[in-house]
């Protein structure tokens, strides 16, 4: 069945004081209205939502839920969803919504039950956009740009950006790939895998500029070739992956849970980088790796044939995103402004081929709220 970008909410029956809605399509920011719906259901009643034939939600679509849900338990509804596909459940789980599935509850990073709904935090620069930067500017005439690659195939093209970057500013830029972000004091422009953008953006009050069109993060979890157990075999594992502090680690171990696997007795080894944690998979130092799709699908056929895939993810959910230190407002604006325009420049076009993206879109408010209140639930700083 293929994927529709249009929400339909109908209701099935509102009788002893419990209204059902049968819900199709997909939740996303153009869902706004459609579930605006929702709010006619009085105050104390119940609240049946059927997912059956809701086949996909984003973060956007989760934030909408939450103002939703929000605002029933002011009024003591009592919300049930049911029959949730399986991305769909994990993402509700992950995010702190598990306690509204029907017979379900919420999951933690241990696996010990949690029924507290995690309140979406507060950062003074989260909503901020490139036209709203800080106020206490000033001008560089160098700056420093470092981004976290999502594939190795990427690093000609970055440099390319760079230049690109250079001519574009009118300004000296020193591009540098970093495995380690968060212990950079001197970034000024940031490309960054989701955790490492929120933490930055907690800490260091850097300011969202874009995220690549249609290019969310996803996991895949990988064993070595000759390894002929099925995922749901590898009780008690030895797994390898990049970083704890990391949505490819945390989505990994949701797909896991999901598959029946208890990951808290997993046996964690963090590498540093999704290469080195290739190579202890294929040393079979690791029975499985938890490694970024993308990572994968950059991967050579001679390392292809080494692993065998056991399971992907598909929620749509997180990104890495494109931010700005907050005292470079002038630098934020021509920023924006440089990377909107990018896909209608021929230059700029031949350059988002080389770093594998089709052009940047803004981040909506709702996302990053999303993406923020999922860091500060498993990221531990």
């Amino acid at each position: 069945m293929a994927i529709s970008d249009i929400l339909t909410i109908k209701k099935l029956s509102d009788s002893n004081n419990t209204y059902c809605f049968d819900c199709a399509g997909s939740i996303d920011v153009n869902a706004k209205i459609p579930l605006e719906t929702l709010l006619i259901v009085p105050a104390k009643a119940r609240v049946i939502l059927e997912f059956k034939k809701i086949e996909r939600v984003n973060s956007m679509g989760l934030s909408l839920l939450l103002k939703i849900f929000e605002e029933w338990e002011k009024k003591q509804i009592i919300i049930e969803v049911k029959d949730l596909n399986r991305m769909v459940n994990m993402l509700f789980k992950i995010t702190g919504l598990g306690r509204f599935i029907q017979g379900g509850n919420d999951i933690t990073k241990t696996g010990e039950k949690n029924t507290i709904n995690p309140q979406a935090p507060i950062h003074a620069n989260a909503n901020k956009s490139a036209e709203g930067l800080s106020k206490k500017s000033h001008i560089k005439k160098k700056l420093n740009f470092v981004a976290s690659l999502q594939t190795g195939q990427q690093l000609t093209g970055w440099y390319l950006f760079n230049t690109y970057l250079q001519r574009r500013m009118q300004k000296a830029i020193h591009f540098d790939q970093s495995q380690d972000v968060l212990n950079e004091s001197s970034i000024d422009i940031l490309f960054a895998k989701p955790f490492e953008a929120c933490s930055m953006i907690k800490r260091r009050g850097f300011v969202p500029i874009m995220r690549p069109i249609a290019e969310a993060d996803e996991v895949i979890i990988l064993t070595r070739a000759d390894d002929e157990r099925e995922l749901a075999d590898f009780k008690q594992a030895n797994v390898v992956t990049a970083s704890e502090n990391s949505f490819v680690y945390i989505l990994g171990r949701f797909l896991c849970d999901e598959s029946e696997l208890d990951s808290s007795k997993f046996n964690f080894t963090f590498s540093g980088n999704e290469i080195k944690s290739l190579q202890v998979l294929i040393k079979k130092k690791a029975d499985l790796l938890f490694m970024l799709k993308k990572t994968y699908e950059g991967l050579s056929s001679f390392s292809k044939k080494n692993v065998r895939k056991l399971d992907e993810s598909a929620t749509d959910f997180a990104f890495h995103l494109f931010s700005i230190a907050p005292d470079l407002e002038q630098e934020g604006k021509a920023l924006h402004t440089i990377l909107k325009e990018m896909s209608e420049d021929d230059k700029g076009k031949e350059i988002l081929k080389d770093i594998e993206f089709q052009g940047w879109c803004p981040v909506e408010e709702g996302e990053l709220k999303m993406l923020t209140m999922v860091f500060d639930r498993y990221v531990n700083e």
